[in-house]
């Protein structure tokens, strides 16, 4: 059988690549190892391969991403990432250099060689690089998604990867002392869960602002696929943020509209059809602010329906949250979607998504969505919502493909956008109908972190109860129902999915 093949890379630290694990290796003694997440390994490969070679940044997501419609931005952040993991962070890079208006240069000596010579056959995982079973629970959970603003590894010294034997006692000593920390922290996160029903700290209720969405009117009821896809930009764009969180007018209890309504941000709209287009207006109830009303219109047509909407969604976040430094306006922008026939079936099924909708809701919108992949106009939200179909039809069928076909799409659009919030939740609830809960929590954490929302928070309960961790179970439950205002019918159809499958411990009840 051939050895698995590696890459040295010439660098100070003595870099080895393993392709086949997406593994990196900072040798002597293998005192350090790096998992790459499959973007990053991807374009390491791509670079290794054209190596000494200028690539520009269309080229480079062709390669990577299999597609040209990816913006310059995710090519940097990825980069960036890499840059990272290879501790190349001092400007001016030295391994992969910037080359301005042309491009990225991998300018560094590359040695291919034989991995099984260096590091015993028994170290090699089981299964192929790109299967997300590869690594244990313990790593899984512990290894979120990619997000551009996760810390780099910290760089390796080189004198300490020769380590003598009291620098070996003194690291030994701190990991004792980091296991201890870890278990005091754990016994007070499951101590906090097991309190009341919700009993979540004023920081963390402070943190998310309540946003109420009252169907957009249409004058004369002209064209009412114009005012939901308008409505479906708005609510999915403003549920991007992290601490913003929407909640449909039309769906709420009374209950609950009394329980949002002393501080909950009231935003309604009215378009009307002119000679140009339409104009839409909307008015911002902002009970903080003293009962202050804002407003806020823009004119659009179907050509400029994304630029347009996309300017307005970030008009609308500054107002109801102020920009923080980090802030970028791809966040709150539908950037995969082109054509507005497109979004208006993308959008529909994005809104089944997040109301946990079972399989049945999706029979007449799953035909749009395959035709728009077999013209030739796929993106990671056409996986997301394939990858989630196929799970809600598992856990009817128990089917085996359909697990299966689950599993592979939400991995293509983990893949194509691994920060996107829809990507992450159909990919923890593939990995959690394949039984494989411990590994889906990264994936709905860095949703719920990212994009908090009752699916990611019901999810992670599943996940959590999957993995025999009923302390995790409750407290992320408590999230899920202090989100949802003890709505009774919240993902319900998932809900009854679940139970159903007999795949788990029965799922707690909202009502």
């Amino acid at each position: 059988m051939p050895s698995a093949v590696s890459y040295r890379l010439g660098t100070d630290s003595k870099v080895i690549f393993i392709p086949e694990q997406n593994r990196l290796i900072i040798e002597e003694d293998r005192s350090e190892e790096r998992h790459l997440e499959p973007l990053q390994a991807r374009m390491l490969s791509f670079f290794i391969q054209h190596q000494g070679k200028v690539q520009n940044a269309r080229t480079i997501a062709e390669a990577v991403w299999d597609r040209s419609q990816v913006s310059d931005n995710l090519v940097r952040q990825v980069i960036s990432q890499l840059r990272c993991q290879l501790n190349d962070q001092e400007r001016p890079y030295s391994i992969i250099k910037t080359i301005p208006k042309q491009g990225y240069l991998f300018d560094i000596e590359v040695i291919e060689q034989e991995l099984s010579s260096r590091i015993p056959s028994g170290s090699l995982p089981k299964h192929l690089p790109g299967n997300l079973t590869d690594n244990t629970p313990e790593k899984q959970r512990a290894k979120p998604a990619v997000t551009s603003n996760q810390p780099c590894p910290t760089n390796a010294n080189k004198d300490t990867v020769k380590a003598t034997q009291p620098m070996k006692r003194l690291m030994i000593f701190s990991i004792i002392i980091a296991a201890l920390l870890t278990i005091s922290t754990s016994i007070t996160y499951f101590s906090q869960s097991n309190s009341e029903a919700i009993d979540l700290t004023a920081s963390e209720n402070k943190k998310v602002i309540p946003v109420i969405f009252h169907d957009i009117e249409l004058d004369q009821n002209k064209d009412l696929t114009v005012a939901r896809n308008v409505y479906n930009y708005l609510f999915f764009g403003l549920n991007s943020s992290n601490n913003i969180v929407g909640y449909h007018y039309s769906q709420l209890t009374p209950a609950a509209r009394k329980q949002l309504t002393p501080d909950a941000i009231s935003l309604k709209g009215w378009i009307k059809e002119t000679k140009k287009g339409y104009h839409l207006k909307l008015l911002i109830d902002i009970p903080s602010h003293s009962g202050e009303i804002k407003k806020l219109d823009v004119t659009f047509t179907k050509d400029d329906f994304f630029s347009a909407i996309g300017d307005l969604v970030l008009s609308l976040k500054t107002t109801i949250s102020p920009t923080t430094p980090d802030y970028s306006f791809a966040n709150h922008r539908v950037t995969s979607v082109q054509n507005y026939n497109d979004w208006q079936a993308i959008s529909k099924g994005i809104s089944l998504f997040y109301q946990g909708k079972g399989a049945e809701s999706f029979k007449g919108l799953s035909s749009e969505l395959e035709m728009i992949k077999r013209q030739g106009r796929d993106n990671y939200l056409l996986e997301a919502l394939f990858s989630y179909m196929s799970s809600m039809n598992s856990l009817n069928t128990n089917s085996s493909e359909d697990k299966r076909l689950a599993l592979s799409y939400a991995k293509e659009a983990f893949e194509k956008n691994p920060r996107c919030n829809i990507a992450n939740i159909s990919l923890g609830l593939a990995l959690i109908v394949n039984q494989q809960g411990e590994q889906a929590y990264p994936y709905l954490f860095y949703a719920a972190e990212n994009s908090p929302s009752p699916l990611s928070y019901y999810l992670l309960s599943i996940a959590d109860q999957q993995a025999n961790n009923p302390k995790g179970a409750e407290y992320n439950y408590q999230r899920f129902s202090h989100l949802s205002k003890g709505q009774k019918g919240q993902l319900a159809e998932l809900k009854a999915s679940l139970q159903k499958s007999n795949l788990f411990p029965t799922a707690k009840q909202a009502d």
